[in-house]
């Protein structure tokens, strides 16, 4: 969103104030401040300065009443895409700033200003404006083109002559504004949008610009008017292209030429309050807004119609690849496969594809081959659902951690599993094996860590024991190969859940397990490819929180339940309180759980201060 926007923004013409030389900045703000106060200079005040070289295209130019409106950018503005679809956006003037006791040499101030103002191609009317010019500054007969000296002088002398300089620059831009229109109107012009630089230029296409340049064209025509102090002029124009673009289905430019209309009629009736004028102004945006709507509607839907034909022909070009023997071809073929898949926003094809290319990278036995193939998998996690957590936001992870009390991150088996769900889960395994595979090759321990992790996390009753014990040495082995003390965002085992907090050393005797309650880790399905499925079981979720009171030195006790629902032995290294607050001392403790089992375990430390404790969760190191 653009600042300090208005419906008459449309009618200011934008002026760059640029410092030329070394301006102190106190003195840069003062200048800034008396050009503000000539933001608008009427039309009467520039007949001295104006010349009509040929007969002016503003036929109810208000000489009396009008006036131009000006806008100053202080530092200038980059150029906008829009420039052509609305003229106020151009940077049409440029006013340098120069003090000359801290750049003595004009000639210098001149060539600088000549290179800043050559940078924007839209001015068509630039000043430099020297203020304090020594005696042999002034003394000084050089002509120096767009040089302005203003010496020195009180305020009101300064504001004078700058109210002049400001009307020499209204008129030469009203003259600049009439050359344009002439122009315009007699050869014709070219304008586009953005969205015209994403459309495809088929013959169709082509005939239909051709038809729809007439309609913007009258729409420009009538933006200079208003620019030029002329509404009635604008008015004319901008119904004129409101009938051409009705006729050719410029539904954009059509909301445009609605846009400015709305502009010139504020500024015709400028100073009147009538609520019958409110109305129309509310009655003309609403249509404004609706048409904007439409060619948006319009375009994105011409948008879907050339991607599907885009998809067929990628997919078409894909069948071509069998036909290739030389596996390079193959490899150049699906990576620009996979490449436009994902720019015409089909993911899911473009994971496909991307998978095709890992494959053909693991075919290569060596270690930058299959670095390549772990780089490309990786951009494939998002669409699979399969990602890592250091991937994901801190939001959605903060998000996920509040669902509930139970561990989150998995997925795991149910009583009912849908055939495509089945489907789907392998899909994913073999996704997560292949990265792991790759990680192994590449010789990247951590990313062979990550993937076994979430593979044996997530997937575990879709995986036989003898898979499970593969992932257990996997892990293993990782973690021999990397450094002492490394963390990896991807929890694998145990499951963890907060069980209670004892309130009091009685409630140590209370802690029994339910032999008939179900497996609280068993508590959901794989979510397969939808955003909800009927088959998950839904989790009591109670985001309650307990507040404790505890006391500095003495030793407090949380209990927390373990899970191991795989088929081998977990040895726990250590387990400890995760405390965020840095006030609290928390001590590890080691455990052993068997397969398929669950056990209560209580974490113990010390609050070291006064405050709040705040426990994230566990830290766990497990499997090296």
């Amino acid at each position: 969103m653009e600042p300090d926007v208005s419906i008459e923004t449309s009618c200011m013409i934008r002026i760059a104030v640029l410092p030329i030389g070394d301006v102190p900045s106190t003195l840069l703000r003062d200048y800034h401040s008396m050009l503000l106060r000539h933001c608008t200079i009427p039309l009467s005040t520039i007949s001295s300065f104006y010349t009509e070289h040929q007969k002016s295209p503003f036929a109810h130019q208000p000489w009396e009443t009008g006036s131009l409106r000006f806008k100053f950018v202080l530092g200038g503005a980059p150029p906008s895409p829009w420039e052509d679809f609305q003229p106020h956006r151009k940077i049409l003037g440029v006013i340098g700033i120069c003090h000359c006791p801290s750049s003595p040499d004009l000639d210098l101030v001149i060539d600088q200003f000549n290179a800043a103002w050559r940078g924007c191609s839209s001015v068509l009317v630039q000043r430099c404006f020297a203020f304090s010019p020594g005696d042999s500054q002034l003394e000084d007969t050089k002509k120096r083109e767009n040089l302005v000296l203003f010496p020195p002088s009180d305020r009101p002398a300064q504001e004078l002559h700058l109210q002049t300089m400001m009307q020499d620059i209204s008129a030469s831009l009203l003259m600049e504004f009439e050359k344009w229109v002439l122009q315009a109107e007699s050869a014709g012009t070219i304008l586009k949008t953005p969205l015209d630089s994403q459309a495809t230029l088929s013959s169709e296409e082509v005939i239909k610009a051709k038809k729809r340049r007439l309609a913007r064209a009258q729409k420009t025509i009538g933006d200079y008017c208003l620019l030029a102090g002329s509404p009635v002029d604008a008015n004319a124009h901008y119904s004129t292209a409101l009938e051409l673009a009705r006729l050719t289905a410029d539904y954009f430019w059509y909301a445009g030429a609605l846009e400015g209309s709305v502009c010139a009629l504020l500024v015709d009736r400028m100073g009147q309050k009538d609520i019958a004028i409110e109305d129309e102004v509310r009655y003309r945006y609403n249509s404004v807004i609706v048409h904007y709507r439409k060619s948006f509607i319009q375009e994105n839907a011409q948008r879907r119609e050339l991607a599907k034909e885009v998809a067929e022909l990628l997919t078409s070009a894909a069948d071509g690849a069998k036909s290739l023997i030389d596996a390079s071809d193959k490899l150049i073929l699906f990576v620009e496969i996979a490449r436009l898949f994902g720019t015409l926003g089909y993911q899911r094809k473009a994971a496909f594809f991307s998978r095709q290319v890992a494959q053909l990278y693991l075919q290569q036995e060596n270690r930058f081959a299959a670095i390549s193939a772990m780089q490309v998998l990786a951009m494939t996690t998002k669409a699979y659902r399969v990602q890592s957590r250091t991937s994901i936001s801190k939001q959605s992870l903060s998000d996920e951690t509040e669902t509930g009390h139970v561990d989150s991150g998995k997925m795991h088996h149910q009583s009912v599993v849908s055939l495509f769900e089945s489907q789907w889960s392998t899909l994913q395994m073999v996704v997560l094996r292949e990265i792991l595979l790759s990680a192994v090759r590449a010789g990247d321990p951590l990313a062979a860590w990550s993937a076994a992790a979430r593979l044996l996390r997530s997937y575990y009753p879709l995986i036989t024991p003898a898979g499970q014990n593969g992932l257990a040495r996997a892990l293993t082995n990782s973690a021999e190969r990397l450094p002492s003390g490394t963390r990896c965002a991807d929890p694998a085992l145990p499951f963890i859940r907060l069980y209670s907090f004892p309130l009091h050393p009685s409630q140590m005797d209370i802690v029994k397990r339910n032999p008939a309650r179900e497996d609280w880790w068993a508590g959901s399905a794989p979510s397969g490819p939808f955003i909800y499925t009927p088959f998950s079981k839904g989790e009591s979720n109670d985001n309650s929180k307990q507040e404790l009171i505890w006391i500095v030195g003495e030793p407090v006790q949380v209990f927390v339940e373990l899970a191991n629902p795989c088929g081998f032995d977990l040895s726990v290294d250590s387990i400890y309180l995760s405390v965020q607050s840095g006030n609290f001392d928390a001590f590890p403790l080691s455990v052993d759980l068997p397969p398929n089992s669950s056990q209560v375990i209580t974490l113990s430390g010390i609050p070291t201060s006064i405050g709040p404790v705040v426990i994230r969760g566990c830290t766990v190191h497990c499997f090296g």
